[in-house]
């Protein structure tokens, strides 16, 4: 069995990838491959990437065709088909899934899965606005941005519907089953991505191979801006090292900070409701897609434009640049 997991971004797929790279060996005498064809290099590096992004760099920035991945994949699959094959990139979920399946065609339908986390709409769209912030990669203001992006989904909605995504996937691999699972922490195997991915495909956790279960704290929207200067300034590289430092400081760490109390009400009912069918097929037995949010007073008080959030800009600011200026 090969299992293709597409992410979605930001549902804790760097961990998973980064345990089963770092066990490799061990995971292997329990029976999962970590398929090596995507993960190396078609100019023949000898290094293994983390992910499969390579196969997804491929369709996203030429026009070649998938020909060697394909032969690559097939080859390996054939070597190993007795054993759970694994094959991860959250940047599958937004790629042309035409020329992605360009790579299993000689994979049999029947000994394919194909997963992916289903996070709750707004918690997605904070994380992929901080993301973005992060990166430098804001043109405009937070409001601005917030605004212009909710305008986009309410006129259309598909592009980020589960729904619509299903219905992509299902015509680009006609007859392969597709698995989502919801990006719930509270119900997974253990609370982590980890145990409960390799419950789902059915391999035990070797002995000896450690999950650092906690999960990483949220940066603040200030935060996100502040470090977003630093990736304009003097690069992305030199930003994400600094973002790897602790710091303790309340500034800095924060969730529930880019979208106001209605407009992510808006945003989730919105979504689920276009997503009635999605829930129907896979996820019948609950009351609602996802689990109600509860909001404590200070983050439904919470308003992007006052005094209050340009202050928590100014202190991470402060932060974010004299640890630029102590390396």
């Amino acid at each position: 069995m090969l299992w293709l997991h597409m992410g979605m971004p930001k549902t804790g797929t760097t961990a998973l990838q980064g345990y089963v790279r770092s066990n490799a060996d061990q995971l292997a005498d329990v029976g999962l491959r970590y398929m090596e064809a995507g993960r190396r290099r078609l100019e023949g590096s000898t290094r293994l990437a983390i992910s499969h992004n390579i196969i997804a760099f491929h369709i996203n920035q030429n026009q070649h065709p998938m020909d060697p991945f394909r032969e690559m994949m097939t080859r390996e699959y054939e070597a190993h088909h007795d054993q759970t094959c694994l094959v991860s990139s959250e940047m599958f979920y937004s790629c042309d899934l035409t020329k992605l399946a360009q790579v299993f065609t000689e994979i049999p339908s029947r000994e394919l899965r194909i997963t992916f986390y289903c996070r709750r709409y707004s918690d997605f769209f904070e994380a992929d606005y901080k993301q973005r912030a992060k990166n430098g990669r804001l043109n405009s203001s937070p409001s601005d941005f917030v605004r212009n992006r909710l305008d986009r989904i309410k006129a259309n909605p598909q592009s980020y519907s589960f729904s619509a995504k299903l219905a992509q996937i299902r015509q680009s691999f006609p007859g392969v089953q597709v698995i989502p699972t919801l990006y719930e922490r509270a119900e997974m195997v253990r609370g982590h991505v980890v145990d409960d991915f390799m419950a789902q495909v059915g391999v035990p956790l070797p002995e000896g191979g450690a999950i650092d279960r906690p999960s990483n704290p949220s940066q603040s929207r200030a935060a996100s801006e502040a470090f977003g200067v630093v990736s304009r300034a003097i690069g992305r590289r030199e930003s994400r090292r600094l973002r790897r430092r602790v710091v303790d400081d309340p500034v800095m760490v924060r969730r529930h900070d880019v979208l106001e109390p209605d407009e992510r009400a808006w945003l989730d009912a919105f979504l689920t409701a276009e997503d009635a069918p999605f829930q129907q097929e896979f996820f019948s037995d609950r009351p609602q897609l996802f689990s109600p949010v509860e909001l404590s007073e200070e983050e439904q008080a919470f308003r992007r434009d006052t005094a209050k959030e340009y202050d928590a800009l100014r202190r991470a600011s402060e932060i974010v640049f004299r640890m630029a200026l102590e390396t």
